[in-house]
């Protein structure tokens, strides 16, 4: 692994790493929450568990493109990068208003600019 690589692969754990502690951590509990209080208002906490779920195939998006990146290997943007980017996208639309700034800059901001830049990255690299 030479140095760019490596410094890639900083930048995906400065970027996502507290992201994806995060949602791996709170994922259930969240989940639990939604199932507990699913009498209350049924139809919020579908679209929120949905959302939820979407989030969570965003970050593995991420990390796939990352490590691809780092391994210097092609990424196939199919339909999995496009559902990942629309569930970030609606996530994005329903979590951010109700975040305050340093979490939304932790959780969503550094790694939607980190997944645009090994998005680049991907494409501009040489096809061999």
């Amino acid at each position: 692994m030479d140095h760019r690589s490596k410094g890639w692969l900083v930048e995906a754990i400065i970027a996502a790493g507290p992201a994806t502690v995060a949602v791996a951590g709170g994922f259930p509990v969240l989940l639990y929450n939604l199932v507990r209080t699913y009498s209350d208002a049924p139809e919020a906490n579908t679209v929120t568990a949905l959302l939820l779920a979407a989030s969570l195939w965003a970050l593995v998006e991420f990390w796939r493109i990352a490590l691809a990146t780092v391994g210097r290997s092609a990424y196939a943007f199919d339909w999995r990068f496009w559902a990942a980017v629309a569930g970030f996208l609606a996530g994005a639309v329903h979590f951010l208003p109700a975040m305050p700034a340093g979490l939304a800059l932790l959780l969503v901001v550094l790694p939607a600019l980190a997944w645009l830049h090994f998005i680049l990255l991907q494409a501009k690299r040489p096809r061999s």
